[in-house]
């Protein structure tokens, strides 16, 4: 039974993909994309990607042409004739048609996941105490800056087509679909290491691999976190090879480790109604203006310094610049406008007719100090003296907890202390494995085995996912990125009911 590619573009932005003029299966020569982790143990997915090529005779992806704006959603589908499977969902990034009347007449459409909005996103959120990683990066999300999977029926000011106030609907709160598991850390203080130049990505990055958990974007285009117990009770095969694989690329010995180097941040905690900031020159303020000014707290070795809460904003405006000028007590206000773990926003207004010189201005509240660094380390000292010294080096800037530290040092040794054969990719044909080709995703379970080197059957997980689809759909490859499944080597004990794999005493 052949394989039928399904490929949509959103092109009225109601988010769905059903109108008749959406369909361009019909035009595509090839298609490429790509989910999930670079490569073993990542904590972070690279952006996903896709690129679609196309006929393009008619100019009908031509964007000067023919519109199709950058930011469209489109989806890439498989039937089998059993089964109709997502792929690939994202928002057009650029297109790229060829030029000349003589050229192929062809286009390249190139498709992006939500992760480029998040890398130019900056990581602001208010004081964050006590809290789990899928708390954090909910958050993160909520106030990254992303385009919404629908457009249509919902108000965009000063937009045509879309700012009719009366009849249009206001943006639900959450900005993209997202699965996400409970942290299993709880969290002192997060985010009171985040500069100015900090984006949402990264920090959610540093927040997912301080909990030693994963994120990444799946077929549908919705964010995902799992916590780090995820990869040792998930115990479900989605496909077996036993010695019918396209290939493989296999090492023994390449991901062992025998030290393990983890750097922990310890805090405390300052007094309240300290000085955090002070304006250092007079500024002048227009008549009838307002503006909003980004404070970064940095303490005094210029690194930044957290916020836990704020007491009070002092504040002087003058009808001149000069030093114990008159103080004027209407006209001007200052207030903090919002409140992040290493900033303050402050909202700065002259309702006056006249200049205002604002010559005080003080920010006191209770402060986070940050202490040096700890590193936290294991060792196998037979293995670095039998297979040499192989070292890994983790900065966890969430972590405050020594127990923890030294837990996650201890775990990441124990599984990979001892060299062992290992397949870190695997290359299926999706007409010889149908429906499991079409079928594991992203931390799906796979169970491989190869005669020749002698790799007995074992458990891998799929960390990411390529796919080639070309000669007219007859022919669809696909490159698995893995990583060695932890659960066969460590005991389980349940905590509840026998056999629920719910909850579990871990490693760590």
């Amino acid at each position: 039974m052949t394989i039928a590619y399904r490929i949509t573009i959103d092109r009225d932005r109601d988010g769905v993909f059903g109108a008749a003029d959406e369909e361009i299966s019909a035009r595509v020569i090839e298609l490429r994309w790509r989910l999930g982790m670079r490569s073993a143990y990542d904590s972070l997915a690279q952006p996903s990607w896709a690129r679609i090529t196309v006929r393009n005779a008619d100019g009908d992806f031509s964007p000067e042409r023919k519109a199709l704006d950058s930011g469209a959603r489109v989806r890439i589908q498989s039937d089998d004739g059993l089964l109709t499977r997502t792929h690939f969902t994202g928002a057009v990034s650029r297109i790229e048609p060829d030029e000349g009347e003589y050229s192929r007449k062809q286009a390249i459409i190139h498709l992006q996941d939500i992760q480029p909005w998040l890398a130019d996103s900056p990581a602001r959120l208010a004081p964050q105490i006590d809290v789990t990683a899928d708390q954090v990066i909910a958050q993160l999300l909520d106030g990254a800056t992303l385009r919404r999977p629908a457009l249509a029926g919902y108000c965009l000011i000063d937009v045509d087509g879309y700012n009719l106030i009366d009849s249009a609907r206001i943006f639900p709160p959450e900005n993209v679909g997202r699965r996400l598991q409970r942290g299993k850390t709880r969290f002192a203080y997060v985010g009171d290491w985040w500069r100015a130049s900090t984006s949402t990505r990264e920090a959610i990055g540093e927040i997912a691999a301080s909990e030693r958990g994963r994120f990444y974007l799946d077929r549908a285009g919705e964010a995902v976190f799992i916590n780090r117990h995820h990869t040792l009770i998930q115990r479900r095969i989605s496909a077996a090879f036993d010695d019918d694989m396209s290939g493989m690329t296999y090492s023994y010995g390449d991901q062992r480790l025998n030290q393990v180097a983890l750097q922990m941040t310890p805090r405390a905690l300052g007094e309240n109604d300290t000085l955090l900031w002070q304006l250092r020159s007079t500024m002048r303020i227009g008549p009838r203006s307002e503006r909003l000014m980004d404070l970064r707290l940095l303490d005094e070795r210029d690194q930044p310094l957290g916020l836990i809460e704020v007491d009070r904003l002092v504040s002087r405006f003058q009808r001149s610049p000069a030093a114990g000028g008159r103080q004027v007590h209407s006209g001007g206000a200052a207030e903090v406008a919002q409140l992040g773990a290493s900033f303050a926003r402050l909202r700065l207004a002259n309702h006056s007719q006249r200049d205002l010189y604002l010559t005080v201005l003080q920010l006191y509240g209770k402060p986070l100090y940050r202490g040096d660094p700890i590193e936290v380390s294991a060792a196998d000292g037979t293995g670095m003296h039998v297979f040499g010294l192989k070292r890994l080096e983790l900065d966890l800037p969430a972590l405050s907890d020594f127990a923890t530290a030294q837990a996650f040092a201890d775990y990441e040794l124990a599984r990979r202390k001892h060299p062992r054969g290992v397949i870190s990719a695997l290359r299926v044909k999706a007409r010889e494995h149908k429906p499991a080709a079409l079928e594991a995703t992203l931390f799906d379970r796979i169970r491989i085995r190869e005669s020749h080197t002698g790799h007995g059957a074992r458990d891998y997980f799929i960390v990411g996912e390529e796919h080639h689809v070309h000669t007219g759909g007859a022919l669809h490859e696909i490159a698995w990125t893995l990583e060695p499944a932890d659960s066969t080597r460590f005991i389980i004990i349940d905590r509840s009911v026998i056999d629920s794999r719910s909850e579990v005493i871990a490693p760590f």
